[in-house]
């Protein structure tokens, strides 16, 4: 269970929402995460699913809304990459990580779709990054999905659906506490807000788009940088 994706399901656990925590294989940390909503007096339960297999994707949706009802859809799984610039980046590698990025939300988009148009609301979120622009592998599929949302946006539009999406910079997590501790000192420095996010900074930006605060937003890309795209350099 990703980080970003652990401290989201608490937070909109934690705002009233019964949520399905997804995992791949790692039941344990799923259950964890379900036992920390628990224990906060919300209601959450896990749900197994590849979301890059569109059968997986959409049995996933059915057994998270078993009465048909869907309220919100965070799409947070993201796919490897190899971190090559497109000279040495094998041709394989780069269709893969398009590929996959956009296999894990475009079957969950059109089953959610489907849920949310009945019932003439919903809130669609997706988590894709402020390196859109690069490098060639990562940015590339981060800029197709952002360009995929506001397509789905336009389109959820008069069904009562929102689509937005929050583009997270560094975050610290485990899965990034091996760059090294000089660089993320650096990054730090380098953001006006004087430190790198944690997942629940991500996570309270996502649950402000599902809100009804955000009743007028949709189609945009939420930078959660701390304003590092600002820096001067």
């Amino acid at each position: 269970m990703a980080a970003i994706g652990a401290a989201t399901s608490r937070e909109l656990a934690a705002r009233g929402y019964r949520a399905a925590v997804n995992y791949f294989s790692n039941r344990e940390a799923a259950d964890q995460v379900v036992e920390l909503v628990e224990a906060d007096g919300g209601e959450a339960f896990a749900v197994q699913a590849d979301v890059y297999d569109p059968l997986q994707a959409a049995e996933l949706l059915k057994r998270s809304a078993p009465d048909g009802r869907l309220d919100v859809l965070v799409c947070n799984a993201g796919a490897r990459f190899t971190p090559a610039p497109a000279q040495t980046l094998p041709w394989d590698d780069f269709k893969t990580k398009i590929t996959d990025e956009l296999s894990s939300v475009y079957t969950l988009t059109q089953q959610a779709l489907a849920l949310m148009g009945a019932q003439g609301q919903g809130r669609i979120v997706y988590v894709s990054s402020v390196v859109a622009d690069g490098p060639p592998a990562h940015g590339t599929s981060k800029a197709a999905l952002n360009a995929f949302a506001r397509f789905v946006a336009y389109e959820a539009g008069p069904l009562g659906v929102h689509v937005n999406v929050v583009a997270p910079g560094y975050v610290g997590t485990k899965a990034s506490s091996g760059l090294p501790k000089e660089l993320q000192q650096q990054l730090a420095r380098n953001t006006p807000l004087g430190r790198i996010a944690e997942p629940e900074d991500v996570a309270r930006a996502i649950a402000m788009l599902v809100g009804a605060d955000a009743g007028f937003v949709t189609g945009s890309v939420i930078a959660v940088d701390g304003g590092h795209g600002l820096a001067r350099r």
